[in-house]
Parts: structure tokens; C-alpha cells; sequence
């Protein structure tokens, strides 16, 4: 009960941050679009909006892609093999899912540590220091132990599949 919950709460803040960052995305590629041919001025801090947004509504994307079992699947062979070995598919696959999300949680670690010594290239005029680009780098983080969170939660679902048809 607590950990749905929680998997809703979290579902829904993903969600708002994904539609934040498309609107993000759209507002600064049209102000940008907008200074650049009409008034032929180039906004370089827009630059660091649009990436930044991008980032973050790739990752959280594809945690709720994750979510919603709409990641790439490839089933061309689910209805020709025996209710067993698709069984023993399934596993493989989850298997070989948990591995790769585990490699991209790690890579996300080192990629955040990696944000905190690095400083953004582009020029932000509002700020006295450059920032650090933990806010891009950060995206790969959040986004990578959300998408082992959902998977893990779609996992027991597809245990307590096996567990009925056994009885």
C-alpha cells in the first residue's frame, strides 16, 4: 500500500516535470528562433535552457516509458515458442534489463560526481560565477535509478504472473 503510494507520488511529479520541461523546451526554441531571425540577436543563455530540458525530459521520459512497459520490446517470437520458454524469455530479459539499468545507475553516479567539477562552458550573464553542470548531469542520475525503481516494480508483477499460473 505505502509503496504504491510512493510509486504514485513519484509518477506524478515525473510526469509534471516532464510536461515543465517540454514547455521549457518549446518557449526557448521559439524565443530563440524569434531573436535570432527577427531581431538578429542570439540569446546564448537559451542554449543551456534547451539543453538542460532536453536532458532531463529524455531521462524522465524514459523512466516513464519504463514505467509503462513501452520501452522496446521485441515479441516476434512470443507466439511461436511454448508458455515456458517464453517464461524463461521474459526472465532473460528482465535479467538483462536490471544490468543495464544497474551499469546506467553507476554511470550516473560518475557523471554527477563529474557535473560538480565541471563548470558550464556558455556564458550566463545573470550569474557572477559559472555554475557547476550538476543540473545537467544530475538529469542522468535521477532519470537512471527511477527507470531500476519502475522496472523492479514491474518485475513483481511479472513474479506474481508465474506464481498464478503455477497454481
Amino acid at each position: 500500500m505505502l509503496q504504491s503510494k510512493l510509486t504514485s507520488y513519484i509518477v506524478k511529479i515525473a510526469h509534471a516535470i516532464s510536461v515543465f520541461m517540454m514547455i521549457l523546451l518549446a518557449v526557448t526554441l521559439f524565443v530563440g528562433v524569434l531573436s535570432r531571425y527577427v531581431f538578429s540577436y542570439s540569446i546564448p543563455e537559451l542554449e543551456v535552457l534547451r539543453n538542460f530540458s532536453l536532458m532531463w525530459l529524455v531521462f524522465i521520459g524514459s523512466a516513464l516509458a519504463v514505467k509503462e512497459k513501452m520501452h522496446l520490446e521485441i515479441d516476434i517470437f512470443s507466439d511461436y515458442i511454448s508458455e515456458r520458454i517464453n517464461r524463461i524469455r521474459l526472465l532473460v530479459v528482465f535479467i538483462l534489463s536490471i544490468f543495464g539499468m544497474g551499469i546506467l545507475v553507476f554511470i550516473g553516479i560518475a557523471a554527477f560526481q563529474s557535473g560538480l567539477n565541471r563548470t558550464e562552458l556558455v556564458p550566463i550573464r545573470i550569474l557572477s560565477t559559472q555554475p557547476t553542470l550538476i543540473y545537467y548531469y544530475s538529469a542522468f542520475l535521477v532519470g537512471s535509478i527511477l527507470m531500476l525503481y519502475f522496472h523492479l516494480i514491474n518485475s513483481r508483477e511479472l513474479l506474481a504472473r508465474n506464481e498464478v499460473k503455477k497454481k
